[in-house]
């Protein structure tokens, strides 16, 4: 994929996920961890990732392992943060990416008393093309390696995970 058709689907898939998360946010009063694959043939997978009960370092192993497994050329990642000094705030943050150019923004999360999502403002967007040096953007830069262990329980987890998994092909929305 040439690099101007590879930005354009990262600015799409920025977009449908800051959308969807607006509107999940709207009609549910959640935000989900969640990623987003594209293959080199434009299929798509979605994967809710809140059900994963990993420490963070193997969870991001993981999402590497299923991004190599489906062949992914770029990806959308959401997830939530608890950011600063003194005053804490949740922050969602959306990265669209591939191995050379992201594209992120975040936005400051509110809730109501009950923990609901009532609000989500947009703290800025941001894109570049140094996407190993920055949280959320460098699933598919840079080389990994699986021990034959975690190609096991990985490869495990991401078939037991693939009924609840979200398949698409962005093809045929053209």
């Amino acid at each position: 994929m040439d690099t101007a058709a590879s930005k354009e689907l990262l600015a799409d898939l920025f977009e449908e996920y800051s959308e969807w998360y607006k509107s999940l946010a709207d009609d549910y009063g959640t935000l989900p961890r969640s990623i987003s694959g594209v293959g080199e043939n434009l299929q798509q997978f979605i994967y809710l990732l809140d059900g994963v009960e990993l420490h963070h370092m193997v969870r991001n192993k993981f999402i590497r392992f299923v991004l190599d497994d489906f062949r992914a050329i770029a990806y959308v990642y959401g997830s939530l943060d608890i950011r600063g000094e003194g005053e804490l705030e949740e922050v969602l943050d959306i990265v669209a990416a591939d191995a050379a150019h992201y594209i992120a923004g975040s936005w400051l999360v509110i809730r109501d008393g009950e923990g609901k999502v009532t609000d989500l403002v947009d703290k800025g967007t941001r894109e570049g093309d140094d996407t190993e040096n920055h949280s959320g953007s460098w699933f598919l830069s840079g080389s990994v390696s699986f021990t034959d262990a975690e190609k096991v329980r990985y490869g495990a987890l991401w078939q037991d995970a693939q009924p609840c998994v979200v398949f698409k092909d962005r093809n045929a929305e053209e």
